[in-house]
């Protein structure tokens, strides 16, 4: 688990004023389906079922709207501060989840909120200094490295 002084550090509040609805997350396929796993959540909720299944529900993070994304975003902060590789199977998502922040923020409508783009540099950098604590082989740990590296790139170029 996260260390007490990293904790107090996030107090993992949602980057949105409000419980996003169902329109929040938008009409296509990928997006009512965002909405069909997370829509009208509180946020413990929401974590509690991402921790059912990481690997699918990852990527409803990439194709949530704006207002859903920003509400949810804590979700990815907690689970990535606490989550721990137990088995050279088990890469905890981080790779992908590092592909589907970047896929987000190179998203043209998708505004630069400064409240985000601080929580993404710290989480990157929280990753970044961890890494493996997500992955027990030196290839998967060198491929995080590497998403979460080029992450890092992204808003400073924006």
């Amino acid at each position: 688990m996260i260390g007490k002084e990293e904790f107090i550090k996030y107090d993992w509040q949602p980057l949105s004023e409000r419980c996003p609805t169902e329109s929040d997350f938008g009409s296509g396929l990928d997006e009512r389906s965002a909405w069909r796993e997370f829509g009208g959540l509180s946020l413990d909720q929401a974590y509690q079922h991402f921790l059912e299944n990481p690997l699918s529900y990852q990527e409803d993070f990439m194709f949530m709207g704006t207002i859903a994304f920003l509400y949810y975003f804590p979700v990815i902060e907690r689970y990535l501060y606490s989550v721990r590789a137990e088995d050279e199977f088990d890469d905890c998502q981080a790779w992908i989840l590092s592909m589907g922040i970047a896929h987000r923020l190179e998203y043209e409508s998708f505004p630069n909120d400064e409240r985000l783009m601080e929580r993404i540099a710290l989480l990157t950098d929280h990753v970044l200094s961890h890494v493996s604590q997500y992955a027990t082989t030196s290839d998967e740990q060198e491929r995080i490295e590497s998403s979460w590296a080029s992450l890092k790139q992204i808003p400073s170029t924006r």
